[in-house]
C-alpha cells in the first residue's frame, strides 16, 4: 500500500478502489473518511475539506443536521442552479413540512423519517401534487449530499410518495371564448388576455416580453425571459421554464395586429407622459411605462371572470384554451408541444389527452376518405 502525505492531511491506498483520506479538524482532532474510486478522487476530497475548513465552512459530520444540510443546499446548489422563483419555491416547501425532521443529524435521517411526513401531509388533507413537490425537491437536494459524499445513498428513493391524482384540465368551449374576449376589451389587462389565448404563451413569459423580442414583419415571439414576483422580493427577471420554453412563436394576423395595435398605444401614452415615461421595452407595462406585476393581472381575471358569471377558469386556463383549440383544429402535437415550449411531447400528450379520442375519431375516419379516394 502506498501513502502520499501532504502539508495538512494524508491519503493512504487501502485497496485498487479504496483510499482512507485523514485530516485535522479545526479543533486539532484528526478526521478519517474512506473514499471510493481513484486517488484523484481520493485528492479532490482531501482539497475540498482543507478549503472549507480554510474558509470555516467545514461541519463535522456528526455535527450537521437536516435543516443545516437544506439551508445550505438552498443557499448555494438551488439558488446556483435554479431561477429566483423556483429557488423561493424549494425554500417554502423545505421551510413548511421539514421542521419535524430539522434537528434530526443528516447521517441518521432514514426513509422511514420522510415517510412519516408525506403521511402528515395526507392526513392534513394537502394534495398529492405538494407532497410529490416536496418528495421531487427532497430527492434532489440528498442526492447532491450523495454526489459530494456527505452521504453514502439517498434515502429518498426508499419512500413512495403518493399517486398524484390527475384532474380534467379547465378550458372554454367556443362560445365561452367569444364571450369573454367581448368583454375582455373593458378590462385592464384585456390586451394581454387577448395575447395570451392567441399565442399560448405562460403569464411569466408575457409578462417579460419586450419589443425587442417581438417581429411584427416576419410575425415572430422569441421567448427569452420571464417575469415574475418571488415571495418576500420585488418583481425579478428570470429564465423560462426549461431549455426548450426558449422558443419562436409564430404570429397569427390577429395577433400581429393586436400588437400593433398595443404599440400605437403605448407611444400615444409615452406622448402623454413626457419626461414622466418610464423607459423600460416591455410590451405590457402601464400608463406610465412601468412593467406590470403578473400577480394582479392574474387577480384581474379571476375576478372579471367571476363578475362576467363565466365557468371557472385559471388565468393558465388561457393557455390550455389555445392548446386545445389547434389540436382540436388537427394541429400536429409535436408543433403544438414546440409551440408552447414543454420539456417533450410526452407532456404535451399527457396534459392534452382529453382532446385525443376526438382526434384518433378524425384519423379514423381521415383513412377511410384516403382509401376511397373521396
Amino acid at each position: 500500500m502506498t501513502k502520499r502525505n501532504y502539508s495538512s492531511g494524508s491519503i493512504r491506498q487501502n485497496s485498487a478502489k479504496s483510499f482512507l483520506v485523514r485530516y485535522y479538524n479545526n479543533g486539532g482532532k484528526q478526521v478519517s473518511e474512506t473514499v471510493k474510486g481513484t486517488r484523484k478522487d481520493a485528492e479532490r476530497v482531501l482539497r475540498q475539506r482543507r478549503v472549507a475548513l480554510e474558509t470555516g465552512d467545514f461541519i463535522g459530520r456528526k455535527k450537521l443536521t437536516v435543516e443545516g444540510y437544506l439551508q445550505g443546499w438552498l443557499d448555494s446548489y438551488a439558488r446556483s442552479n435554479v431561477t429566483a422563483k423556483t429557488e423561493a419555491g424549494y425554500r417554502q416547501m423545505i421551510n413548511r413540512y421539514t421542521g419535524r425532521i430539522g434537528d434530526l443529524q443528516l447521517q441518521r435521517l432514514e426513509a422511514t423519517h420522510i415517510q412519516s411526513i408525506y403521511a402528515e401531509m395526507i392526513d392534513q388533507k394537502l394534495s398529492s401534487t405538494t407532497v410529490v413537490q416536496l418528495h421531487r425537491i427532497l430527492h434532489k437536494a440528498l442526492n447532491t449530499a450523495v454526489k459530494q459524499e456527505i452521504l453514502k445513498r439517498n434515502v429518498a428513493d426508499a419512500t413512495v410518495p403518493p399517486r398524484i391524482e390527475k384532474k380534467p384540465i379547465e378550458v372554454w368551449d367556443e362560445e365561452t371564448r367569444i364571450k369573454f374576449l367581448e368583454l375582455a376589451k373593458d378590462m385592464q389587462y384585456d390586451d394581454f388576455y387577448h395575447i395570451a389565448i392567441l399565442t399560448g404563451m405562460r403569464r411569466g413569459e408575457l409578462a417579460g416580453l419586450k419589443w425587442s423580442e417581438v417581429d411584427l414583419v416576419n410575425g415572430r415571439i422569441q421567448v427569452i425571459q420571464t417575469l415574475g414576483r418571488v415571495t418576500g422580493k420585488k418583481l425579478v427577471v428570470g429564465q423560462p421554464k426549461t431549455n426548450r420554453s426558449k422558443r419562436s412563436v409564430a404570429l397569427s394576423p390577429d395577433a400581429i395586429n393586436l400588437l400593433h395595435e398595443i404599440r400605437g398605444k403605448q407611444i400615444t401614452q409615452q406622448t402623454e407622459a413626457a419626461e414622466g415615461w418610464a423607459v423600460t421595452g416591455y410590451v405590457f407595462t402601464h400608463p406610465d411605462g412601468t412593467c406590470i406585476d403578473p400577480n394582479l393581472v392574474t387577480r384581474a381575471f379571476t375576478k372579471a371572470v367571476k363578475k362576467a358569471g363565466l365557468s371557472h377558469l385559471t388565468i393558465h386556463g388561457l393557455r390550455h384554451t389555445h392548446a386545445t383549440m389547434l389540436l382540436e383544429a388537427g394541429i400536429n402535437p409535436k408543433v403544438v408541444s414546440e409551440r408552447l415550449g414543454h420539456a417533450s411531447i410526452a407532456t404535451t400528450m399527457d396534459i392534452y389527452s382529453h382532446v385525443l379520442p376526438d382526434i384518433q375519431d378524425q384519423a379514423a375516419l381521415a383513412i377511410d376518405r384516403k382509401l376511397s379516394g373521396k
